[in-house]
């Protein structure tokens, strides 16, 4: 008996560690089958989330107990995946927790890992949403070169987007159509829809910042076509809402409400809260801007677009509404209320200097309007104060703008006349003050000498302020090519003469490039002018951001460029045309009947030349020896 008393622990202590053994063993089986499991999942959650995101975050986060035990690869592919939902929900914040922890996790890589670079763009984007633009750059940037030093094309043109757009946020236009194109390049070698629908609808809001509404219409276009065979509503919907928003700044209004109500249609339980706000609150504005303005219907849409705010992380969109309510509000004629409104978007603009230009003209024109509701309550001090102010922030906008051209002279002599309203406005506003505090209003015929005083100093101010605005219009029209965009003939020989004038006195090199797109006559005539713009739309594109920033590139005549290249010899000029003409005969266009377009080049570099029109001659020769040659070649002298 004592024996057996004895081994009764031992048999039981053995019993017990073969059931702990036994239920281990089930657990490990449990947990393997869960990791197994989990590639599939993931790619069921990368399908899945396209049309149903809340049973998509179900399916993944059955997996958040058990991520200690799946390897690193797993857990960035899952912090990949949580991240891309909760922004496709406007989660900004949770989604850049959830990429940090991932980055975190990935540290423990021996070698960098494609999912990285992902996880790097999806934290810069909650940045970017969140209205950090310095640190999305710099998240943006990390993913590039980590996508770079693997050779991922599709990372590196979805990095490539991302710098591309936060390019045009900061009034970058430039290096935002380098960036964009670059990435559109890449992504047509690819057979990503997705990308190529992203690439489209960057490009589309490019040129829509640009004014170029039907080249921007176009991109839309294809952009939603490309979203909508991968299989993506909610991009697709996203490239709808760019399309409506192009009919209503080209104000096609009714077109604008039967795209947005496409959108309402077609939207479901995942169309994402900030899509909502953003179609409702466009529906607003077309409501209130269309030919027969029907401003109830626009405050009822306001109101839908309200209920959605609340959601949004996205300061812009809050600025959106703001604006939009006090627009709504003053042809409703409720000018407390407009007030109040515009103090909020003050509120949120305290630093409005350090935004971009963009934001600034609507800072400019929310003060605008702002004094217009001073004007209607018969706050004439305060209107005329206001208005003063809008005066002072439209010379701020455009106090850095170039002084060079010849067409300053011209503006010079228009400000210093705005210079002498000025004076003359400062003169009344004087007197109008000591009016306003010394006079009693004893009577009626008193306090309409005081309106009409104040409404002389409005008009006042109002043709200042048109004048002010006007000098950027007149600068842009005598400088720039309306239909390239690149410096038009006089600004080009303007430009050039200057460098040639130095090269003399300096002993300088200079080269001269003439361009010529081959057969344009024939483009024009077989297809039409609208595509011949189109041609040279995008060949002057090409040429221009091939060239150093201080070479003038500009269109000369019909089908022709010309390119003055300071300080360039002949060898370093003939490398640049051969560059140049080589891109542009290697490019794709998306143009019906068109696979290749060439152009022929002339250089000409100085020598003994004593004007600049010897120079140009001669590169116009060797312009014409390339064509007799047979075209598509560079000749030069």
């Amino acid at each position: 008996m004592l024996c057996f008393s004895k081994k009764m622990p031992q048999a039981s202590h053995i019993v017990i560690s073969i059931s702990l053994f036994l239920m281990s063993m089930v657990a490990v089986a449990q947990e393997t089958i869960d990791i197994k499991q989990f590639n599939l999942v993931a790619e069921q959650v990368t399908e899945l989330k396209k049309t149903d995101l809340v049973l998509s975050l179900k399916q993944l986060t059955a997996f958040e107990n058990v991520l200690s035990a799946l390897t690193v690869e797993q857990n960035l592919v899952y912090f990949k995946l949580l991240a891309e939902i909760q922004i496709e929900q406007n989660r900004y914040s949770a989604a850049k927790k959830t990429a940090n922890e991932g980055l975190i996790i990935g540290r423990r890589l021996a070698s960098p890992s494609i999912l990285m670079s992902e996880l790097l763009y999806l934290r810069g984007f909650s940045f970017e949403s969140l209205g950090n633009i310095p640190r999305a750059t710099k998240e943006y940037k990390k993913g590039l070169e980590v996508a770079e030093s693997l050779h991922n094309k599709i990372q590196v043109a979805l990095g490539l987007i991302n710098l591309g757009a936060i390019a045009y946020l900061t009034d970058n236009y430039k290096r935002s159509l380098v960036l964009l194109n670059d990435a559109y390049n890449i992504a047509g070698q690819t057979d990503d829809e997705e990308l190529k629908g992203t690439a489209n609808t960057e490009l589309g809001i490019l040129y829509s910042l640009l004014r170029q509404g039907d080249q921007s219409m176009a991109y839309y276009q294809q952009s939603y076509k490309h979203f909508k065979k991968a299989g993506l509503l909610l991009s697709a919907h996203n490239s709808l809402h760019n399309i409506a928003i192009t009919h209503i700044r080209e104000k096609r209004y009714e077109q604008a409400i039967t795209v947005f109500k496409t959108i309402i249609a077609e939207s479901n339980k995942d169309t994402s809260s900030d899509s909502m706000f953003t179609v409702y609150s466009g529906m607003a504005w077309a409501h209130l801007k269309k030919k027969d303005s029907n401003i109830d219907a626009a405050h009822q849409y306001l109101l839908l677009a309200k209920q959605y705010l609340q959601f949004t992380e996205k300061v812009d969109y809050r600025l959106q509404f703001y604006f939009d309510e006090a627009s709504v509000l003053y042809k409703l004629e409720r000018f407390d209320e407009v007030l109040i409104s515009i103090a909020r978007i003050e509120k949120i603009l305290v630093n409005h200097e350090d935004m971009p230009k963009r934001k600034r003209k609507g800072y400019v024109n929310i003060i605008n309007l702002k004094a217009k509701v001073f004007y209607k309550q018969e706050k004439f001090k305060q209107a005329y104060e206001t208005k003063s102010r809008v005066i002072a922030l439209t010379e701020k906008l455009y106090e850095n703008e170039d002084n060079r051209s010849i067409a300053q002279v011209r503006l010079k002599l228009e400000a210093e006349q705005a210079d002498k309203q000025n004076e003359i406005l400062n003169n009344q506003k004087s007197r109008y003050e000591a009016s306003f505090n010394e006079a009693k209003l004893e009577n009626e015929e008193q306090r309409i000498y005081l309106i009409i005083s104040a409404l002389l100093a409005l008009a006042f101010a109002w043709v200042l302020v048109k004048l002010i605005q006007s000098q950027k219009k007149l600068k842009v029209a005598l400088n720039v090519d309306k239909l390239t965009g690149t410096a038009n003939r006089r600004r080009l020989m303007v430009k050039s003469q200057q460098a040639f004038e130095l090269a003399k006195v300096k002993q300088y090199h200079l080269s001269l490039m003439m361009i010529n797109i081959d057969h344009f006559k024939g483009i024009n005539d077989s297809l039409g002018h609208s595509i011949g713009d189109e041609v040279l739309a995008k060949v002057a594109f090409i040429g221009a951001n091939m060239v150093r920033k201080n070479d003038v590139f500009g269109r000369f005549s019909g089908g022709e460029f010309m390119v003055c290249l300071p300080k360039t010899n002949l060898k370093l000029a003939m490398e640049t045309a051969e560059c140049i003409r080589a891109a542009i005969n290697e490019h794709t266009w998306q143009l019906n009947n068109i696979e290749k377009i060439s152009v022929s080049i002339g250089v000409a570099t100085l020598t003994d030349d004593s004007e600049l029109i010897s120079l140009v001659k001669r590169a116009e020769e060797q312009l014409y020896q390339a064509k007799a040659s047979g075209k598509n070649k560079v000749c030069a002298q």
